[in-house]
């Protein structure tokens, strides 16, 4: 008997949504980098630029929630769809901030920043979801792995573009570039992408594979699941989700150092061009993806050999978060070349303790990943409102980078206490419910 070849169609999905993530936060990258022209252009201090830094961190976590139940109701492609071209559209109206009156554009600028933080919502439990869907546990925290490294390849591509434009032409170009490529892609997405069991290309080894043991009964779509309480308030009750949200929260705090402040610490601290700091950049971004990459594999290739998935995600985890709390000894080195090369370790160290995704995965069914993500992401980003503003804040009054550097490091530790000591063994969480048969 013949065998039918597997096809292949989940590893054409996962590059879509790694380069709609790329470009998600290739827009941040530019706000990072271009900060220092931004800030002169503006005519704003050090708080003020903290609060456009952190403008897209406010409204980004409050529509978490409200993004993931979009997610779980409408499902990934009407709401990707939606998302990027919504995005491609503010991205253009960016680049043409210089028409506003000079008297209005801070505000102006902070409201757009504001906006895109809301359609920019559900992208990570889209993309949970769309793993979930499409790869099977074993290869979970490798195409989790995939697309969260997009935050350090965004970097690699367009630090150097930021850096030169900025410089020449002007920061609000890229903008413009950015919101066509996302553009291209939103159609790309509504073209191509569906679910397994409603893709036009996948077969059925693959389908199976993908699957599994799954009982697949058409009977179990006649039943209809009602909560005895409301899964958010399970879900925030629950010790070990608590736990992987803190973690989250408090590691966080060291991407967004380097997502805005990072370049200004160059500029200001080692005294680098706007140009000079979006090529240094580049190596603690190269430093975070590899390691992202680097500590997916490595967790499922203890979960391939046997290994418990608690010490299979955990020990990464933690190992990196300690690397990263090293931070602040690049306070006391001089040379420019060793404090980027501290750098790369440490966001070495970020990118292989990112497994946070992961366990958004495996810890709750498919039918709440959405919810379960928009909660992970909001406590994530509420560290995209607090660190801007704080380092902001600390960096006016001290007119250092001493204390911001501590206050990454001290996060840094407290993520490590909430992996070990609040969450303790991972598994699917047991949500109280029953079922009634739908009419």
């Amino acid at each position: 008997m013949e065998t039918i070849k597997r096809t292949h169609i989940r590893f054409t999905i996962l590059p879509i949504i790694l380069f709609i993530t790329v470009l998600s936060f290739a827009d941040r990258t530019a706000i990072s980098i271009a900060g220092d022209a931004i800030s002169n252009d503006f005519g704003i201090n050090h708080i003020t630029l903290g609060y456009i830094f952190s403008a897209f961190g406010w409204t980004y976590a409050l529509a978490q929630i409200p993004g993931g139940m979009l997610v779980d109701k409408f499902g990934p492609k009407k709401i990707y769809t939606l998302l990027t071209f919504s995005w491609s559209i503010l991205l253009i109206i960016h680049s043409v901030i210089d028409l506003v009156p000079a008297f209005i554009m801070v505000s102006v600028f902070i409201v757009l920043r504001a906006m895109v933080g809301v359609i920019s919502a559900p992208m990570f439990p889209i993309n949970s979801r769309v793993v979930a869907e499409w790869f099977p546990s074993k290869e979970r925290a490798m195409a989790t792995s995939v697309y969260t490294s997009a935050q350090y390849l965004s970097v690699i591509i367009f630090a150097p573009l930021i850096g030169v434009l900025s410089t020449t032409i002007g920061w609000q170009y890229v903008f413009l570039i950015i919101g066509c490529m996302m553009l291209i892609l939103s159609f790309v997405w509504m073209g191509y992408f569906d679910l397994p069991n409603q893709h036009r290309f996948i077969n059925e080894s693959e389908k199976n594979y993908i699957q599994g043991n799954l009982d697949k009964s058409p009977n179990k779509q006649r039943e209809k699941v009602v909560f005895d309480q409301n899964p958010i308030i399970q879900l925030l009750k629950n010790r070990m989700t608590l736990g992987i949200y803190l973690g989250q929260y408090c590691s966080a705090v060291t991407s967004y150092f380097f997502m805005t402040w990072f370049p200004v610490f160059l500029i200001l601290e080692k005294g680098l061009t706007v140009a000079e700091a979006g090529f240094y950049t580049i190596f603690p971004a190269i430093g975070g993806f590899f390691g992202s990459l680097m500590g997916g594999i490595i967790s499922d290739k203890f979960v391939q050999r046997g290994y418990s998935l608690t010490f299979s995600r955990k020990f990464p985890i933690i190992l990196g978060l300690f690397i990263s709390s090293t931070i602040f000894f690049t306070i006391y080195i001089d040379s420019v070349i060793l404090v980027v090369m501290m750098m790369t370790a440490v966001l070495w160290g970020r990118g292989f303790s990112g497994l946070g995704w992961t366990l958004i995965t495996e810890t709750v069914p498919k039918s709440l990943i959405g919810i379960n993500s928009g909660i992970f992401n909001t406590f994530s980003n509420m560290a995209g409102i607090t660190a801007p503003i704080g380092i902001g804040i600390l960096v006016e009054w001290t007119n250092s980078f001493f204390w911001p550097l501590v206050f990454v490091s001290i996060h840094c530790l407290l993520a490590i206490v909430a992996y070990v000591w609040i969450v303790s063994d991972l598994k699917e969480l047991k949500f109280n419910y029953h079922v009634v048969e739908e009419k």
